[in-house]
């Protein structure tokens, strides 16, 4: 007898340990990945909370075309270049409204002159980038996701145009980054209608100043001089329409950018003091993106895109494309696997 009240009373006690009902739908929203829908149309801006996801994407662009001083269409007669970056990108929902991300890019770069025998080549880092993106405000069907995002460039692209012993034509490296760090802080907003949505961003850029090895000062003996690149305001509107796995964007987007600031550094807490505005250096460009999205699996997407341009700048500091971008489609392709 004493053993039956004794295998009762394990019974109760085990019983007793079991989550209730509403004990299970709290562990599970606190332990189990956000759900993830199967359309783009559907999709929050930032990654459901423990979902990782890996991007692998390639850019190209390849131009023999620029824009003039007074931003008309122009063409080289002999010269083509070719601009590429490749990609890694990581991003994780790391909060219930939170996702840190990561980019770390490689470019292949190449400038051609068939008149000149110029055929100049080469492969190298560009700047990484890391984000953290904020989901203040979301609702579900129809979907309703506001985010604002916090992003930081840092450095580390090649700065350096090789020697200058024998002058600026015997200069055989690509320069893949201003040499100085970028903050970015930005809004977008997205709404879903049904089988379509629409989406709309803006962000301002600041550009911090920093010695860069691509700019020597002659005046003062101090070889290499400082440089704060342009603040930038950047906007851009889009909308999306789903056709069953795949989805449509088209958009239109604006990049405003200030006076480039160059000279030797000052002394003091401010080293800036000493910088005079390049003129002519400031600008805006505008143009047009097309993407198409894929949906393979729910964990995995194929993108397509071009991006058109349809005004821009001259070319005052080609080849350094976060400067000054050169006129041309950009094409990018890119896989998203999502863990």
């Amino acid at each position: 007898m004493k053993k039956l009240w004794l295998a009762l009373a394990l019974i109760l006690s085990c019983m007793a340990l079991l989550p209730t009902e509403a004990q299970a739908t709290a562990w599970e929203a606190k332990t189990m990945r956000a759900s993830l829908s199967a359309r783009e149309v559907e999709r929050p801006l930032i990654l459901g909370k423990g979902w990782l996801e890996l991007s692998l994407e390639a850019q190209v662009k390849s131009t023999d075309q620029y824009w003039g001083p007074q931003g008309e269409k122009l063409e080289w007669d002999y010269a083509e270049w070719l601009y590429t970056k490749e990609t890694v990108r990581v991003r994780y929902g790391v909060l219930r409204r939170g996702e840190l991300s990561w980019e770390v890019p490689v470019h292949y770069l190449r400038l051609q002159n068939e008149n000149l025998g110029t055929n100049t080549k080469g492969l190298y880092w560009g700047d990484p980038r890391f984000s953290f993106t904020f989901e203040p405000f979301r609702t579900q069907v129809p979907l309703t996701s506001v985010v604002v995002k916090a992003e930081m460039k840092a450095p580390m692209g090649n700065e350096s145009p090789g020697s200058y012993i024998a002058g600026p034509s015997t200069f055989q490296r690509f320069i893949t980054t201003t040499g100085t760090p970028d903050l970015t802080l930005s809004a977008r907003g997205k709404r879903q209608f049904g089988v379509f949505a629409t989406e709309a961003g803006i962000g301002y850029m600041y550009r911090f100043s920093g010695i860069a090895q691509y700019l020597l000062e002659t005046t003062n003996n101090q070889l290499n001089g400082r440089l704060k690149p342009g603040n930038q305001v950047l906007m851009d509107a889009s909308g999306t329409v789903q056709f069953g796995p795949v989805a449509i964007q088209g958009g239109l987007w604006y990049r405003r950018w200030g006076t480039v600031d160059a000279g030797t550094t000052s002394s003091g807490l401010l080293p800036n003091g000493n910088l005079e505005p390049i003129v002519g250096s400031d600008g805006s460009s505008f143009g047009l993106d097309v993407t198409a999205i894929g949906h393979v699996i729910r964990g995995i997407d194929v993108v397509a895109a071009a991006n058109i341009p349809l005004t821009g700048e001259d070319l005052m500091f080609f080849p350094i494309e976060d400067l000054h971008p050169t006129r041309g489609v950009t094409y990018t392709a890119r896989l998203e696997f999502r863990f």
